[in-house]
């Protein structure tokens, strides 16, 4: 089997990659066969795995034409590529890498005759949980979506106009974004409508996986880290008030895996934590700080949570003042959702079982980050 990676790299790209390099060895499976190219447009390069295990070539998703040729001989992609970035500044080049650059991935796709795509979305395109309160024990799943609901900070009042941004920002239309409160959100919301679409209409052999939180190793771009870091050192004395889907980042991986190997073509996975992984900002803080106690750190205390309207207002104070600094009003709307989701879909289609409790990965995720260097 011969796959091709995009975003190989970075941070669950190069985890599904060691995990697929470790299946390979193992006497007990049967990915001995298995050829890895990897693709990369910046970082290149990750302690989880040695480059002479892959063919690594340049790759640029908005490329249309070079991802076509290259994809052609290939099996399978698994897309991994995208941006994360919350400040007001990057929201064009947020939808262009995750909405246009998902479009462009899809067509390549096609045009190359690949058999199978794994698509990489978010648990933020699902949506809060039915029913959602502050004591609600409800959980999304693969059937849910934000539209019409004044929780959630999309822009789409429904699949129609999600779609409809696309085609506009392919022809250089971007008036909508004018309207886009989490730009992150939206975009990984259009690709997953852009997914369904191309599965039903064009036959788009797709299989879409909506990873939860991710922690663990391999975060050479600081981002779960630095939460982990700043609360491990007593750095962070306040948190957001929403929640998320945490899950060890190799257990995403070995989920990824299953999903395009047993997946079904036009179908979506939650790959996230057992359900009591699903919690607050508050209470991971909470467990961040008392595993570094364990050791002897002066970590927080227990974070203070701040009401949503004073930090969407120090927020945009901040946003006027240092327009690239850590704190936005996207930020702020995307860390006060209740994004809490159930993987019992994937648990029972594809045999993904979580591991239990996150102490293990934030422990990975913390002495990563002692061993290695940050890279931007």
């Amino acid at each position: 089997m011969r796959i091709g990676v995009t975003g190989a790299f970075g941070f669950l790209g190069a985890n599904f990659i060691s995990a697929l390099l470790n299946n390979r060895r193992r006497p007990d499976r049967s990915e001995g066969g298995l050829e890895i190219t990897a693709f990369a447009s910046r970082t290149k390069f990750s302690p989880l795995f040695e480059n002479s295990d892959v063919d690594m070539q340049d790759l640029d998703i908005i490329d249309y034409e070079t991802m076509a040729r290259k994809f052609s001989g290939l099996d399978a992609v698994a897309h991994f590529a995208g941006r994360v970035d919350f400040r007001s500044s990057m929201r064009h080049s947020v939808w262009e890498t995750d909405a246009l650059g998902s479009k462009r991935v899809f067509d390549a796709v096609l045009a190359a005759g690949v058999s199978k795509l794994l698509y990489v979305s978010s648990i933020c395109a699902l949506g809060a949980p039915a029913g959602d309160g502050a004591a609600s024990l409800a959980l999304a799943d693969e059937s849910s979506a934000p539209y019409g609901d004044p929780r959630w900070p999309t822009s789409f009042a429904g699949p129609e106009a999600a779609l409809a941004a696309v085609d506009d920002s392919a022809a250089g239309d971007y008036r909508f974004a004018r309207s886009m409160r989490v730009a992150y959100f939206d975009a990984k919301l259009a690709g997953w409508e852009l997914a369904k679409a191309y599965a039903r209409d064009k036959g788009l052999p797709v299989v879409t996986v909506f990873p939860g939180t991710a922690v663990g190793a391999g975060d050479l771009h600081y981002a779960i880290s630095k939460l982990v870091d700043n609360v491990w050192e007593g750095r962070l004395r306040f948190s957001l008030e929403g929640s998320s889907s945490f899950a060890a980042v190799r257990d995403i991986a070995e989920g990824a895996i299953l999903a395009l190997t047993k997946g079904r073509v036009g179908e979506g996975y939650v790959i996230a934590g057992r359900d009591e992984d699903n919690i607050g900002y508050v209470e991971f803080q909470e467990r961040i700080a008392g595993l570094a106690r364990r050791e002897g750190r002066l970590a927080q205390l227990k974070p203070r949570v701040l009401p949503k309207g004073l930090l969407l207002a120090l927020a945009l104070a901040a946003e006027t003042v240092l327009p690239d600094g850590g704190l936005s009003e996207a930020f702020v709307r995307a860390g006060s959702v209740r994004n809490v989701c159930s993987s019992a879909k994937a648990r029972a289609e594809l045999g993904y079982e979580p591991s239990p409790g996150l102490e293990r990965a934030i422990l990975e995720c913390r002495r990563f980050g002692e061993t290695f260097a940050r890279r931007p």
